[in-house]
């Protein structure tokens, strides 16, 4: 305390104190030599005894402390009680409320009382905590959420660190710790039996202490916190009437209202034998034409309350509906009955009052969409117009297309008769379609035709042939092949000779054909034999060939191979325009594709320059032609002009790069718009019942399967799902499925039209029901 005090002060370290502490610094300092006079027991506890810890802690305004003292007891009952340590430290020069101070003292009583604990490792029976501030005991009790900062962080360590000990309340005369927080005299210490055994009543037996209650909720409030709650007045209709969404059929809905009106009727007039104008005495149980019709114009009276209130106020007070009113180009009224309807210009007109004007209805109201679906129903599920024009003859929706749509959209009779793909938002490109490399580093291939040749003579066959296009995932550039079948053999052929000329790509991209996958094995057959031991010694280090990693697409996934699918597009456009209906030999085939591959590595990526007098542009045969099928230079030429660039090497390196150059700041950006416009679909979820496509039958015998797993790309959209059907689990695109609506509608049994329909026994198997 003395210390603090000359900080305060702010005394330099050659400064003389001032009078008042040197006094007391000299008191002090008369007193240490009686302190080696203090004496304690050398061993604080008793053999074979129950052991107890017992915390105090206080806290007056200038510092705050704790002290622990063990309390034995053995097996005749000799209680023994013995200091154990004490902590103390001086209060912050920051003034703080004395309750705040009390907290501090009971933290520190707390990790005195673990880091004790720690260091025993023996057995306690029990912890004992005591504190003469009721407010911090009050505060202990309640949950930290309950305070503010400062204090909720403090109950919360002394709450874990005591693990719901008790806190007692004790008086400050018997508290020991308030001889650590207030200091004394050396005399007053040795002579304290206070503070070396603690309060007397502590060597008596437990049963005599006297505990006070704390009341259960603390007296002081200052330290609560403070619930902020911002609240907004808008203007909103009230909230939809709980008897809408208890139906899920608008029949039972009508039925139950005109059951419950009949009931209250016959309830006011007190007799229910008497006559009620509008029952019928003949018929108690069933139900009539006028009582349906009641019930229904109450209905609607309801639903137009949920949702019209102003406007029917203002018709009420022989007003116009507001501007804003979803009602204002219908010219709305109230007829005898209070039933808000169209207005119109059919008045004049010799239909009917109902079709001259339909009673108005809001577009998301529950009773609307009941409404529609049993119009859609009651016409065998007839189409949009169809229901929303029979519906217009009574009632007038508002937004109806929008409301007869959604029923469409939800009905499962109409979407598994038309059932509608799925589509999803545009996928990232890939990582090499956007990464410099070599041509045909990394390759998509595609198979086209058959194509018929020039028979031997007349009276023989035409014999088939078939394209193979290989296809550079960065330049576009096209290697044209013709295969003279679709044997695996064949292809391999075909993809030696693409290696011979074009050089080994490091990635395969293609369909999910079976001579694909055939190629693909024996590659992987042809890799271990060059890596077996007893072959590596016949071929040299220079010679051995890498392994090609093979991609393929899920199956009936054309559109995952688009890159290639375009270019098989634009190579028999391009053949049928030249050849017609001409057949021509193997030799004279294979020369009219060598053109077509020339024509296609000549299309124009993005111009050259921004010149209108330059009529160049970038092609794939920029990166074909003086390519090492090495990867690009190390040194960056492009910036520098030609006619500092002393070697030929270098100059024909920095018109290499110039296109590259291009390549990067042109037609990649070229890539970056979005072609279709579609929001990414999350409905597509494990559990789904789906409609599988198949283009060889009738959209209403497609099987039906269920999602068992999805497949999402690195873009977090889901574009392959695993499916089970009744042959087992297979994988297809999202594309060649169709989502089942999930609404579902109870009916009297409490099974669902939705199961009913959608899940025949013959369909699926067990588990997947």
């Amino acid at each position: 305390m003395m210390m603090q005090r000359l900080w305060l002060l702010s005394c330099n370290w050659d400064d003389e104190v001032p009078d008042s502490i040197a006094v007391s610094w000299k008191e002090f300092a008369d007193q240490i030599p009686k302190i080696p006079n203090f004496r304690v027991s050398r061993y604080a506890l008793l053999s074979n005894s129950t052991i107890q810890l017992h915390t105090f802690s206080d806290a007056p305004e200038l510092a705050y402390g704790a002290c622990t003292y063990v309390r034995c007891t053995d097996s005749k009952g000799t209680i023994r009680v013995e200091l154990l340590a004490s902590k103390s430290r001086v209060a912050p020069l920051k003034k703080i409320t004395l309750p705040r101070l009390e907290l501090c003292a009971a933290d520190i009583a707390a990790k005195l009382h673990a880091r004790i604990v720690k260091a025993l490792k023996i057995s306690i029976a029990g912890s004992y905590f005591w504190s003469d501030s009721t407010v911090v005991l009050q505060w202990l009790q309640a949950t930290p959420s309950t305070w503010k900062t400062f204090v909720a962080n403090r109950v919360s360590e002394i709450q874990s660190s005591t693990h719901g000990a008790a806190w007692n309340h004790v008086a400050s005369k018997d508290n020991p710790a308030d001889l650590v927080s207030r200091g004394m005299n050396v005399d007053d210490f040795l002579a304290s039996d206070l503070w070396k055994r603690g309060p007397k009543w502590l060597s008596h037996v437990q049963e005599n202490w006297s505990i006070p209650k704390l009341p259960e909720y603390p007296q002081n409030g200052k330290e609560r916190r403070k619930l902020v709650i911002a609240v907004t007045r808008t203007q909103v209709s009230p909230r939809c009437n709980h008897i809408f969404t208890r139906f899920s059929s608008y029949e039972r809905l009508l039925h139950v209202t005109a059951y419950v009106l009949r009931f209250i009727t016959n309830l006011r007039n007190k007799s229910r034998t008497e006559p009620i104008p509008w029952t019928n005495p003949l018929s108690s149980i069933s139900l009539t034409a006028e009582h349906l019709n009641i019930a229904e114009r109450t209905l609607v009276q309801l639903a137009q309350a949920d949702a019209f209130f102003e406007e029917i106020r203002d018709l009420q007070n022989n007003k116009t509906v507001g501007k804003r009113s979803s009602t204002r180009l219908l010219t709305p009224f109230l007829d005898l009955e209070g039933t808000m309807r169209v207005g119109g210009r059919l008045n004049l007109s010799d239909q009917p009052f109902s079709v001259k004007h339909p009673a108005l209805l809001p577009c998301n109201h529950p009773l609307s969409h009941l409404l529609a679906k049993s119009y859609h129903l009651s016409l065998i599920h007839g189409g949009g117009r169809l229901t929303l024009a029979t519906m217009r003859e009574k009632y007038w929706p508002i937004q109806g297309r929008r409301l007869v749509r959604s029923v469409l959209r939800n009905c499962y009779r109409c979407a598994r008769a038309n059932p509608v793909p799925i589509s999803q938002h545009i996928g990232q490109l890939p990582l090499h379609r956007i990464t410099p490399a070599r041509p045909f580093a990394v390759t998509g291939m595609d198979y086209a035709g058959p194509v018929y040749l020039k028979p031997i003579h007349k009276r023989a066959a035409s014999p088939k042939a078939y394209i193979c296009i290989f296809i550079c995932f960065c330049t576009k550039a096209v290697h044209i092949e013709l295969v003279s079948d679709l044997s695996t053999s064949a292809f391999l052929a075909t993809l030696r000779r693409f290696i011979a000329r074009r050089g080994r790509p490091t990635d395969l991209y293609s369909d999910n054909g079976k001579n694909f996958q055939g190629a693909c094995n024996e590659l992987e057959d042809l890799y271990r034999m060059l890596q077996d031991e007893e072959k590596i010694h016949q071929i040299t280090t220079n010679h051995v060939s890498e392994q090609i990693t093979w991609h393929f697409s899920p199956s009936k996934a054309p559109h995952f191979g688009g890159l290639w699918e375009s270019a098989v597009k634009v190579a028999k456009c391009q053949l049928y325009r030249q050849l017609g209906n001409s057949k021509l030999s193997f030799e004279d085939l294979t020369t009219v594709l060598t053109q077509i591959e020339s024509s296609m590595n000549s299309r124009p990526l993005v111009p050259l320059s921004e010149d209108p007098n330059d009529i160049t542009a970038l092609t794939p045969a920029h990166f074909l032609i003086g390519d090492s099928l090495q990867s690009l230079p190390e040194q960056d030429l492009h910036r520098t002009p030609l006619n500092r660039l002393v070697e030929r090497y270098q100059q024909i390196q920095g018109i290499y790069q110039q296109f590259w150059h291009h390549w990067k700041k042109e037609y990649l950006q070229e890539l970056q718009r979005d072609t279709k416009t579609c929001h990414p679909n999350t409905d597509i979820q494990p559990g789904r019942l789906v409609v599988l496509m198949d283009e060889f039958q009738m959209p209403v015998k497609w099987p039906l399967a269920r999602i068992i797993a999805v497949h999402p790309g690195k873009d977090k959209l889901v574009r392959v799902v695993s499916l089970r059907t009744e042959r087992g689990v297979i994988v297809r695109p999202i594309t060649k499925i169709c989502l089942l609506p999930m609404e579902e509608t109870k009916d009297n049994q409490g099974s669902t039209e939705y199961e009913q329909a959608a899940m025949p026994t013959n369909t699926l198997p067990e588990s997947s029901r």
